[in-house]
């Protein structure tokens, strides 16, 4: 019995230690992996493979396709009449004659050119949404990386609070069983630790959040484990506001779009007037009338230009063009002001995150150590030790709150000036 028994248990033992193995190889797995981004690959990755990003790359090629068959200069196909003229007055069936011709217009005006600059400033607007759009996956995918990072160093200030709290229970307890303190002080140091894990629950989930947010952006599967090894540090200051202001002006996508629009509209007004020229048609034909000679027809066919053709298209055409010209004005000095209040608000962010990084966090933890340490030699209570000990969480709390909010305005600040090239160091 007692060989089965130790059987029994080596068995056990066996199958625990299986258990650990396999759990190491998934945890090795799973490590394996990972996929290690930074922050400059992340940008570039949203650049080329954001799912809208890559939608508005196929509507530059359709509007690439704009470009095929557009200097044809046949307006329509050639046309080919035929008829038959039997006798009426005199002659047989066999005296039957015939007609054809065959038609073939022209434009001669200009239009098959005007169409082909068209179609060439189609694709010229369709590149300018596209660089939009990829502005747009830069921001988010920035944004989503912040955010994640951000959310990586809150579990770590969780887990540094963790180990305070766990410090101020494990003294408690001790000095309860010294007979120095009741349960009043074990029950309030485990109550904080208790919020404190909670806290780490929640820091964990919003990370994991963010990271779903990322692989979104960069159209990852939604299972891929991903390393982000850019850390988010203290944004560096930006260049001053006019060289900012003239940055924007000249690199917003915004703005190349409302051009591209314009000179889109200027080529379609350019392609209605001048398909209003008349067009040109050539003809030949071979005309053989019942008990007559057969008679070649070689001739020219001109529209006659009686009434105005796209006058309703070139009247919406032209109202379009003036409107864009004020949206132009309008676009600009819109990114002017954002420009200007992204800048004040960074500059804002910045100095919050530096008052708490230098002043207020090292002060709080000073504080913390001290009343602790009196605590443990009697000279405090419980409840200025947990006040401490919840003034360095807070602080900690606060200045993650302001090194996120710092690095979103530096984010706005880039995308205001149309340039988001990634500042972490």
């Amino acid at each position: 019995m007692h060989g089965f028994h130790a059987a029994i248990r080596v068995a056990i033992v066996g199958v625990i230690a299986l258990g650990s193995l396999s759990r190491a190889e998934d945890a090795l797995a799973q490590e394996a992996n990972k996929m290690p981004i930074s922050l400059t690959d992340a940008l570039a990755r949203a650049e080329n493979r954001a799912p809208d990003v890559v939608m508005a790359r196929h509507a530059t090629r359709e509007a690439v396709a704009r470009r095929t068959g557009a200097g044809v200069v046949l307006p329509s196909n050639p046309r080919v009449s035929v008829d038959a003229r039997p006798p009426i007055t005199g002659g047989t069936l066999h005296d039957l004659g015939y007609a054809a011709v065959l038609e073939a217009p022209f434009e001669v005006g200009g239009a098959p050119g005007a169409r082909v600059r068209e179609a060439e400033r189609y694709a010229d607007l369709a590149n300018a949404d596209l660089a939009v759009e990829r502005l747009r996956a830069k921001t988010a995918a920035w944004t989503a990386y912040v955010r994640a990072q951000v959310a990586e160093q809150r579990i770590d200030a969780a887990r540094a609070n963790e180990d305070i709290a766990r410090r101020i229970v494990d003294a408690s307890r001790q000095r309860g069983e010294l007979g120095a303190a009741g349960d009043i002080e074990h029950s309030l140091a485990s109550s904080d630790k208790a919020q404190i894990e909670a806290e780490l629950v929640q820091a964990m989930r919003e990370r994991d959040i963010h990271l779903m947010e990322l692989r979104d952006i960069l159209d990852l599967p939604a299972n891929q484990p991903l390393t982000l090894t850019t850390t988010m540090r203290e944004p560096e200051s930006p260049p001053a506001v006019d060289a900012l202001l003239s940055r924007a002006l000249g690199t917003r996508p915004e703005l190349a779009v409302v051009r591209r629009r314009i000179d889109l509209l200027e080529a379609t007004e350019e392609r209605l007037r001048k398909e209003t020229f008349p067009r040109i048609g050539m003809y030949v034909g071979v005309d053989a009338a019942p008990i007559s000679p057969i008679f070649g027809v070689l001739g020219v066919s001109v529209e006659l230009p009686v009434a105005q053709r796209n006058a309703g298209p070139r009247a919406v055409v032209q109202a379009a063009r003036d409107g864009e010209a004020d949206r132009l004005d309008l676009v600009t000095r819109r990114i002017g002001r954002e420009v200007v209040a992204s800048r004040a608000a960074f500059d804002a962010r910045r100095a919050e995150l530096e008052a708490l990084t230098q002043r207020a966090l090292p002060t709080a933890e000073r504080t913390l150590d001290l009343v602790e340490t009196g605590w443990r030699s009697g000279r405090f209570d419980i409840f200025r030790v947990a006040s401490a000990a919840r003034d360095v969480a807070r602080v900690r709390s606060r200045r993650l709150d302001a090194l996120e909010a710092a690095w979103l305005e530096r984010i706005a600040l880039e995308r205001a000036t149309g340039t988001v090239s990634g500042g972490a160091r």
